[in-house]
Order: structure tokens, then C-alpha cells, then sequence
């Protein structure tokens, strides 16, 4: 059985394969602003390397953000339109969840940071305390020095064993029900 990760929020583009409840594979890449460019190639190459086509996924894990608009947007869109053609199951995990799972602190604080400030979320023993905010830089700081959450902020990596143990629990979604959560509403929306 093979899971198709995708995550699209960052300048990072992450997909990984996993067969049954192993990671198999998996492409990073750096984009920088290019995701449109590299995401499907990048893929392509993975499910070649490992001598499989679409048709070989059997589910589908996609990060549906917070993140930057079109990041978020092409993943998620991918990661639909592959569910719905192949009739396959399709989970979403958010970014925040995506941290706070591959974290190994039972209390956390994760930050997804854009160019004015950041989305947060606070969460103990993997649960989320209370609803995302997004702070400016300087509300971030002082939210962090009045709170004493220097040592309890997590790194904004993947444990991609974490991930998977937790996508187990994960609800899954009808393929039109997925939608992206972007870090800032763009201006046509407001």
C-alpha cells in the first residue's frame, strides 16, 4: 500500500512515499517562489525512481497550511485532483500539526512565519490548546518573553515517522472538501 505525502506551504517543497507504514522515498527542494515548476516533475521522478505511476497510490497525506497563497494552493490542488481521478482516499494535516507532531516537546509553541509575522499555535501533549493567531514580529516577541516560550518554540522540520503514526487518526476527507488555509488573506477576499 502506498501514501503519497505533499507538502507545499514553504519555499520548501517536501513529497514522500511511503509503502505500508515505512517511508520509502522522498524529494526536497528548495523553489523559491517556483513551485508550479517543480512539483509535478518532482513526482514524476519519485514515483520513477521507485518504478511505480499514479495508479500504484493508494492515499494521499497533503499539508493544506497555513502557508503562502500559491504554495498551499498547488499542493492542495495536486493532492484533489489525484484523490478524485483515482477514487483514493485523501487526509489533510495542517502545518502547525505537522510540527507540533514531529516535535518531541510535550508543550510547544510552532510558528509559520511570512514576511510581517507569523501564524502560532499552542499545544500540549500534541493538542491544540487554543485557536491559531497570527502576530506581527514585534506581538510575537512579547508573546514569547511574557509567556516564557523561548524553549518551548519547535523547529520547523518533519519527522516523517511522527507524521505518519499521526495520520492514522486522521479523518478522511472527500476529495472537494479539501481546501487550502493561507497565512494572510489576500486583499480580494477582505
Amino acid at each position: 500500500m502506498y501514501t503519497l505525502f505533499l507538502d507545499t506551504h514553504d519555499e520548501e517543497i517536501t513529497i514522500a512515499l511511503y509503502k505500508d507504514d515505512n517511508l520509502l522515498d522522498k524529494n526536497v527542494t528548495v523553489s523559491n517562489r517556483h513551485h508550479s515548476d517543480y512539483t509535478m516533475p518532482m513526482l514524476k521522478e519519485l514515483l520513477d525512481r521507485n518504478n511505480l505511476t499514479v495508479h500504484s497510490l493508494n492515499s494521499i497525506l497533503v499539508v493544506n497550511g497555513p502557508g503562502s497563497f500559491t504554495g498551499v494552493r498547488l499542493g492542495v490542488t495536486i493532492a484533489k485532483t489525484l484523490a478524485y481521478t483515482l477514487n483514493i482516499p485523501i487526509k489533510t494535516i495542517t502545518t502547525m500539526d505537522l510540527y507540533a507532531v514531529s516535535s518531541d516537546l510535550s508543550t510547544k509553541l510552532v510558528c509559520v512565519d511570512d514576511l510581517k509575522g507569523s501564524f502560532i499555535a499552542f499545544y500540549k501533549d500534541n493538542k491544540l490548546v487554543d485557536e491559531y493567531k497570527y502576530l506581527s514580529k514585534d506581538e510575537l516577541t512579547k508573546f514569547i518573553s511574557d509567556n516564557d516560550l523561548s524553549d518551548k518554540i519547535v523547529e520547523n522540520k518533519i519527522d516523517f515517522n511522527k507524521v505518519f503514526e499521526y495520520a492514522k487518526t486522521l479523518e478522511t476527507t472527500n476529495a472537494h472538501a479539501v481546501n487550502p488555509i493561507y497565512i494572510k488573506v489576500i486583499e480580494a477576499l477582505k
